[in-house]
């Protein structure tokens, strides 16, 4: 088993300290530590290595010391969502583009602090002229349910069973063409949020973009 050059506890601190203890993913950014339900505190942060702490992992880099490797520049601080999604999806989450995230969180914590904030703006109406139809069938699903913001996507030969107490939208890939590049585009417009866990696409809609859902046509 080859030797991890992981974080030391003092460099993690680091990271999640730089980073004002939100998630690094600019379409995530949530908070990651907080109070737990017996007075203490609950974390869902990970101090994730840009390039692996070993060879074979998601974005080794060979030419690294084990100093390089395991210090604070090469870490970036995500939520446990999102520190597992830019590992199993490494196509989409190369090395320049975490370290873009990370320079951005550190940024944002860094205004954040002195009472500024980076504000992202797109425009979800320039959105929906990218995608009209998928965009409608999203908004026909928001006035049924109002206080739903979960989805699926999957194809309707599949079979999906899910608890009855928290319904969810579904959307296929046969209704849709180019699907899955349309919801990355819709991740940097800031309208969803992907939640992928037990081989299930799964993706929320952030507040912003639910009320835009629900504005008068």
């Amino acid at each position: 088993m080859a030797n991890r050059d992981d974080f030391r506890a003092p460099v993690v601190r680091t990271i999640a300290q730089r980073a004002g203890f939100r998630c690094s993913n600019q379409t995530c950014l949530r908070p990651t530590i907080g109070p737990d339900g017996a007075n203490e505190t609950a974390s869902i942060g990970v101090a994730a290595h840009i390039t692996a702490a070993a060879e074979g992992g998601p974005r080794y880099d060979p030419t690294l010391t084990p100093e390089e490797r395991s210090a604070a520049g090469n870490g970036i601080w995500l939520c446990q969502t999102c520190s597992r999604l830019v590992d199993v999806d490494v196509p989409s989450h190369s090395i320049d583009h975490l370290r873009e995230w990370k320079t951005l969180a550190e940024m944002r914590a860094y205004l954040g602090i002195r009472g500024f904030a980076i504000v992202v703006s797109r425009s979800f109406q320039s959105l929906e002229n990218k995608m009209p139809d998928l965009v409608a069938e999203m908004r026909d699903d928001m006035k049924t349910e109002p206080f739903v913001r979960e989805f699926i996507v999957f194809s309707r030969k599949w079979s999906y069973t899910g608890d009855p107490e928290k319904p969810v939208f579904s959307y296929f890939f046969e209704d849709h063409d180019n699907l899955k590049p349309k919801l990355k585009v819709m991740q940097n417009y800031g309208a969803i949020i992907e939640t992928t866990h037990n081989n299930t696409d799964r993706f929320e809609f952030t507040e912003d973009f639910s009320e835009y859902l629900q504005l008068p046509v």
